[in-house]
């Protein structure tokens, strides 16, 4: 399977974004006189769990898109012309494409956390790292993806 450019690029931002704030994270260590050598290799081991996690996210959406076939829209009752009455429609059933789609995603979540699991215990529990310095750059993507979201668009 090829990677999509798209996912190329939103995981570089990502990793970009994540370094900057580990980077920052670092500095912090420094500024309060924390640092030694385990902050290092605890960022670094939280920086790649969290790009990994992210990456491996994307390619799972991006293999579930890619094997869902489009399929051909009801067409539209004159009853769904008419003014609408306000009422919730059921939503259609999934296509056995869509179900497999969704099952991979949420293995793929449930696997994907699992490991970061293992790696925040390893990095808590192994003295080659600084527990801080290795949970926090996995919480960084979200912050990335908030702000990246708060910038108005250009048109």
């Amino acid at each position: 399977m090829k990677v999509q450019p798209a996912v190329r690029q939103e995981t570089a931002k990502i990793a970009l974004g994540t370094a900057v704030l580990t980077l920052i994270m670092i500095g912090v260590f420094m500024i309060l006189g924390r640092f030694d050598w385990t902050v290092l290799t605890g960022a670094l081991l939280g920086w790649a769990a969290a790009v990994g996690n992210f990456f491996l996210m994307a390619l799972t959406v991006q293999k579930a898109a890619d094997e869902m076939k489009p399929t051909a829209q009801p067409a539209a009752d004159e009853d769904d012309q008419e003014e609408d009455d306000g009422e919730e429609k059921p939503e259609a059933p999934l296509s056995e494409d869509a179900k497999r789609g969704k099952q991979r995603i949420q293995l793929s979540y449930t696997l994907r956390m699992l490991g970061l699991g293992v790696i925040a215990i390893l990095g808590v529990t192994l003295p080659w790292f600084q527990s801080v310095a290795v949970l926090l750059p996995m919480l960084f993507p979200r912050i990335v993806i908030m702000l990246l979201n708060s910038r108005p668009s250009t048109l």
